[in-house]
């Protein structure tokens, strides 16, 4: 089904064909063909009847209204593909009939094509990831050092830095690519089960075909049916949900930190993003990101609960899966196209973010002043030090380091109040407080350097 006019512009990747009606037909037809030819390999089909299936699916035209009309009818998906098949065939080459679609049932058709769909929409996922992750790893590289003030609870915390905040977010989409890539062998399988998942017809060569047209259509041999154990297929969805979580994650924040009050971002400039403000910049990425992530968690409890499929044949659970699948997988690769754009495009303020920290009147450096005084004062009485000054400062706009300063002296002496000068210079100076994070940035960018390098296809390797 095609996207609505709605998802269209809220996706920057709306143009990218994924689960499309013609996807899906040409999917059904190579799969028919795909078999036969397996069969025939195997010695179960003649090779003229499969050459004959094979031009037959080649050949035949299947009508959307008439392929809805029929599953609607018989209940049956595959039904819509395999009449018309038959009927080319009656009339061009009727002995090939009774080996058309031979040993197999309709849910063979159509999870198999449904794996190769998925397939198609998880390689354009993993091409987003990786530019996005790119994009993010070189922002890591650049701020590395560039101190910012970190939230928690949306209120001023401490010093971290807006590199290790990219590097993180790089490093747990780089660990979803990773888990998707692992996964897809388990999970993108031929479905090759028969009437009850048994392979009676097909028999002890069953193994031999499924190799063969697993081969044939770029996918997997999982050696079983999967037709209502649906673990595999249901762990790579999950994944793929995990990802958009991700990805919502870094969408929020971004978000916050552009608001006009914030300013510590800010988009690529696009022109006028507002008909009746034309003084605002939206974060026109991030909000498609947002937009697009917000029901996964719903397709995802859809997909789990579908789950409970009744004995050898699911009865309206496996038909409900099919419907919550690909609305799942454009959302998150539309999320990661839209937040890759955002990440290529980023004007990072550097300044701005400096003047939040100083905003602060280094109460933000509390726990470092803590750390400094307790050698001169004990850490009891300087944490009640701070307690005290710390809204003083920020009611007289006057740093913490001053009034920390007279306190030592009035409580300590002279003495120690020089001593205090250099520890609490070296406190409330924001490189130092932004090394720990700059470390961990650096460290982690070493990490993903040293990740094994994708493999730049999904292709099994019998292929």
């Amino acid at each position: 089904m095609a996207a609505s006019l709605i998802d269209q512009c809220l996706d920057p990747a709306g143009d990218t064909e994924l689960f499309s009606d013609r996807q899906w037909l040409e999917a059904l037809l190579r799969f028919e063909a795909g078999l036969a030819a397996a069969q025939a390999a195997a010695g179960l089909v003649p090779a003229a009847a499969a050459a004959a299936i094979a031009e037959a699916c080649a050949a035949v035209e299947l009508d959307r209204g008439d392929f809805i009309e029929r599953a609607r009818r018989t209940g049956a998906f595959g039904i819509g593909l395999v009449d018309p098949i038959r009927g080319f065939l009656a009339g061009q080459a009727p002995d090939a009939l009774p080996y058309l679609h031979w040993g197999t049932t309709t849910q063979d058709a159509v999870d198999t094509a449904h794996a190769m769909l998925t397939k198609t929409a998880l390689a354009a996922l993993l091409d987003e990831l990786q530019g996005l992750v790119a994009a993010l790893r070189a922002l890591a590289h650049a701020h590395a050092a560039t101190p910012m003030m970190a939230r928690s609870l949306l209120q001023p915390a401490q010093v971290t830095s807006f590199g290790f905040k990219c590097a993180q977010s790089a490093a747990a989409l780089q660990r979803s690519a990773s888990q998707l890539r692992a996964l897809a062998p388990h999970a993108l399988c031929v479905q090759l089960g028969g009437a009850v998942g048994n392979r009676a017809a097909i028999g002890q060569r069953a193994a031999q075909v499924e190799l063969v047209l697993a081969a044939e259509l770029g996918l997997w041999a999982s050696g079983q049916s999967w037709h209502t154990q649906r673990d595999a297929w249901m762990r790579l969805a999950m994944e793929a949900s995990v990802c958009a979580g991700s990805l919502s994650k870094l969408a929020r924040d971004w978000s916050l930190m552009s608001q006009f009050e914030v300013g510590e971002l800010a988009e690529a400039p696009r022109g006028r993003t507002s008909s009746a403000m034309p003084h605002k910049r939206n974060s026109v990425h991030c909000m498609q990101a947002i937009a697009l992530t917000q029901p996964v968690p719903g397709l995802a409890a859809s997909l789990l609960g579908a789950m409970t499929q009744a004995h050898e044949r699911a009865m309206g659970e496996w038909q409900a899966e099919l419907s919550s699948w690909a609305p799942l997988w454009r959302r998150v690769h539309g999320a990661a196209a839209a937040l890759r754009l955002a990440a290529e495009g980023v004007q990072v303020d550097a300044a701005r973010m400096q003047s939040h920290i100083d905003a602060l009147c280094e109460v933000i450096f509390s726990e470092a002043c803590t750390d400094a005084l307790a050698p001169l004062a004990g850490r009891e009485a300087a944490q009640q030090a701070i307690e005290q000054l710390a809204p003083q400062a920020l009611a007289q706009r006057r740093p913490l380091s001053a009034l920390l300063r007279h306190w030592v002296e009035t409580t300590r002496g002279p003495e120690p109040a020089r001593a205090a000068d250099q520890a609490l210079a070296a406190a409330t100076d924001p490189q130092r407080a932004v090394h720990a994070s700059a470390t961990c940035c650096v460290e982690l960018l070493r990490t993903l350097d040293a990740a094994e390098p994708p493999s730049s296809t999904l292709e099994p390797h019998h292929v």
